[in-house]
């Protein structure tokens, strides 16, 4: 079977680039043979879970600070199809946006499958095949452009694309599997792992308040020195924390735990708009108030569980003892670990848990202006499976749907 142009991956990228494809082809006035194989039972699987089933799907603000690996790659990527005519696409193919005033964008319906669907409809309306259960196992070039070989057939294409994603949420359909079909070429590979990702703690304190939602400031710290931070919801669970905070400043715990060097503390302040001379003051009122003991102590302020975390945390109690016997310096502590608690970083839930795989494919064998091999004519590749990954908050989905555009856009133009 001959096609025109083969696409293998139906994630993001590959639902996005069929859409340009059969638009770019009807554009032509040429009938164009246009296959998109997809390895599991169905398309978009892992699209369908982005903003927890919302669907964050780009941000205003996506500019190449927000992205880490080839950043010449992005910012000539990101020219080629901006956050601006990202929603203008969108539009177009049914699905009306709402951006937010952080720069997010989400579908007016709030529903990842209404992004999906639109991006399924429009490609088979342009005339793509789609076809799912279709692992690729290799590609061979030939006299005619190139040979996809899989596991029960071959299909000829005049080209090819490869959007097969990255190695995060296996559960969604992500694998490291499919790297080597480049890697088996002689392509390089960068080292792999997790972004976006909940972060392991010790547990001795975190397991008490698993299920609680706070507001707090999250950062990163290694030798006294601050990485990174980010203010949120951080959410507590019975291996460490998640929330988009935590979430936010993983990049590079997952990098530590790859080389495994050094240590790690997790910083949070549970009260970021509070001063520490603020808080003080008002746990010292707080502790005369008639009839209280330590357990009530945070009641009003905090979760009170999370209060009460917070005292033995700072080795302060017991929590039945009268809370006007609090010293000076025990109310000066434990005002300080509110806002300073430091938790040991132990690792990350691994791409079982991560929404993004830093690391991939080195982009330094591909064109940036159009994203082919610069070896191989007619290979291209797109989204997730290059060394390039975004910072959480629509930054990711830009770069799949601006990829696919260029991708796209350079393979019309050699039909």
């Amino acid at each position: 079977m001959r096609y025109d142009s083969v696409i293998v991956g139906g994630g993001a990228a590959g639902l996005a680039a069929a859409a340009f494809l059969g638009r770019l082809a009807i554009k032509q006035g040429v009938a164009r043979r246009i296959l998109l194989l997809e390895k599991g039972p169905r398309v978009g699987k892992k699209l369908l879970a982005t903003g927890n089933g919302t669907c964050n799907l780009t941000n205003m603000y996506a500019t190449s600070h927000a992205y880490h690996g080839d950043i010449e790659l992005v910012k000539s990527v990101l020219k080629a199809l901006t956050p601006a005519e990202t929603v203008d696409f969108f539009t177009a193919i049914g699905v009306d946006c709402t951006v937010r005033a952080d720069g997010k964008v989400y579908p007016c319906s709030q529903q990842a499958a209404s992004v999906l669907d639109a991006l399924r409809l429009e490609a088979t309306a342009c005339g793509v095949e789609l076809r799912c259960d279709s692992c690729v196992v290799a590609l061979r070039p030939d006299a005619d452009g190139w040979c996809v070989e899989l596991p029960e057939e071959t299909v000829v294409a005049h080209q090819v694309l490869l959007a097969t994603g990255g190695a995060a949420a296996p559960s969604l359909g992500g694998g490291a599997e499919s790297y080597r079909l480049l890697t088996d070429r002689g392509y390089e590979k960068t080292p792999l792992f997790p972004s976006i990702v909940q972060l392991r703690t010790v547990t001795e304190y975190v397991r008490a308040m698993k299920g609680i939602r706070v507001d707090a400031r999250a950062s990163i710290r290694a030798n006294g020195k601050e990485w990174l931070a980010c203010t949120d919801e951080v959410l507590f669970t019975d291996y460490g924390v998640s929330g988009p905070a935590v979430m936010h400043i993983s990049r590079p715990v997952g990098d530590w735990e790859r080389r495994k060097q050094g240590k790690l503390v997790l910083r949070l302040d549970l009260l970021p708009d509070w001063e520490m001379s603020r808080l003080e003051s008002r746990l010292a009122e707080r502790s005369v108030l008639p009839g209280r003991t330590l357990e009530d102590l945070f009641t009003g302020l905090l979760h009170k569980r999370v209060g009460q975390t917070m005292l033995r945390a700072a080795g302060v109690g017991p929590l039945s003892r009268a809370a006007d016997t609090l010293t000076r310096e025990e109310i000066h502590h434990t005002a300080r670990t509110v806002k300073g608690w430091d938790l040991e970083i132990t690792g990350t839930q691994g791409f079982g848990g991560a929404q993004v795989t830093a690391g991939g494919i080195c982009p330094d064998a591909f064109e940036r202006e159009t994203l082919m091999s610069r070896r191989e004519t007619g290979l291209y590749v797109a989204g997730e499976m290059l060394d390039v990954d975004g910072d959480c908050g629509g930054f990711n989905l830009q770069f799949a749907w601006s990829s696919a555009y260029v991708a796209a856009r350079a393979m019309a133009a050699r039909w």
